[in-house]
């Protein structure tokens, strides 16, 4: 099946006046004044016509594994990605802070890459696995860098040319990092995937941060508080025109891949509920879209597995974090979380089974030794 991807607008024709005709109908002919009068009165619905979009990308190769994780340092051991290598999954999912840049120097951005880029276990992973990638703000460039950064586009030069984007599609003529793909699972009663990859840097807008006197108590909570602007955005005009039509493609399982947390609200670090009003729209985007849909997230140097229920349909947060920079700060509460939360090396693994007529979704987190450190499974409403 060929999806037709469409969306945006272009105006075929200006709206005009419809004036007395100084010529008698009949010299053209009333069935000519017809259309003519038809199409001034009309104009304004033809300019609402779509053009295409240049994705979801189709993808040929059949999958039924996805790994996925985030915050690699490149300049440290990575045992994590033996074990990720030993899995043998069909796709792998970057989830940002693929490297430690945090520079506005090109060089030292590209040599960060290129460290990355000799590792043996990434060069297999590379040949083994079809890749896919967002990036965070340690490879964007600075902590918790938005729209505002100096260096954006010399940074996306950079990551597209690292990931083997550059003049690809969708990537080619698109400022920003986000696109879709869409994948079919290769057993007995195949279904549609659709990666849904996400931009949270290049175009939000600033946080709101907590007042002075906070920083001077003793929790260890993060430094934001939600903002209830409406004109802050998170992924920016031409990225949410492009996503409401991403919702609309036929799938059965949608996989949002988010570089911060979508569902967790907890202790003001960068979540989507820093925006209500965007994570609330995000959420109705799903909630309105046929098939399943499960968020990716990493940032968090923890893993987790959050659900919401929003709108009488269940959405769920894989956290997958960190690969080889873990930290702990201690417990914290999130009372979406299903399961335990777990501070160690990690990667998160789906695990799509279609064998019978009803499909069901595996997530995982994967600890070094390849044991399931958080697990849920999901089935076909």
């Amino acid at each position: 099946m060929h999806d037709i991807i469409v969306v945006s607008t272009t105006v075929l024709l200006q709206p005009c006046h419809v004036r007395s005709p100084t010529l008698p109908l009949y010299p053209i002919g009333i069935g000519t004044w017809i259309l003519v009068l038809c199409l001034c009165f009309s104009a304004g619905s033809l300019s609402g016509q779509p053009i295409p979009y240049e994705d979801p990308v189709p993808r040929n190769r059949p999958i039924q594994s996805i790994a996925f994780g985030s915050c690699l340092r490149q300049d440290r051991p990575a045992p994590v990605l033996d074990q990720i290598l030993s899995k043998k999954p069909d796709v792998f999912i970057f989830l940002g802070d693929n490297v430690y840049a945090d520079t506005e120097s090109a060089s030292r951005m590209k040599d960060a890459y290129s460290l990355l880029g000799t590792r043996p276990q990434f060069q297999k992973l590379r040949n083994q696995s079809r890749i896919h990638a967002i990036w965070d703000d340690h490879d964007y460039g600075a902590n918790d860098a938005g729209a505002s950064f100096p260096f954006r586009l010399g940074s996306e030069k950079i990551f597209k040319s690292f990931w083997g984007l550059s003049g690809s599609k969708p990537y080619e003529n698109r400022e920003g990092i986000y696109a879709a793909f869409l994948y079919r699972t290769g057993g007995a009663n195949p279904i549609k995937i659709q990666f849904i990859l996400l931009d949270t840097r290049s175009f939000r807008s600033p946080w709101n941060t907590k007042p002075w006197w906070h920083f001077f108590g003793t929790d260890l909570d993060g430094p934001y508080i939600p903002d209830s602007d409406p004109d802050k955005t998170m992924l920016g005009p031409a990225q949410w025109k492009w996503l409401e039509y991403q919702f609309q493609v036929q799938a059965d399982v949608r996989i949002v891949a988010s570089s911060i947390q979508v569902l967790s609200a907890a202790n003001g670090f960068e979540t989507w509920s820093n925006f209500p009003h965007e994570r609330t729209r995000i959420l109705k985007l799903a909630r309105s879209s046929q098939g399943t849909t499960v968020f990716l997230s990493g940032d968090r140097h923890f893993a987790e597995i959050s659900a919401l229920r929003f709108e009488n349909k269940t959405f769920y947060d894989v956290t997958a974090s960190s690969l080889n920079q873990p930290l702990d700060f201690g417990e914290e509460k999130n009372p979406l979380r299903l399961g335990s939360r777990y501070a160690d090396s990690n990667f998160g693994f789906i695990r799509i089974d279609d064998s019978k007529p009803r499909w069901s979704v595996t997530m995982e987190i994967l600890d070094l030794q390849g044991r399931a450190q958080v697990s849920q499974t999901l089935t076909e409403p």
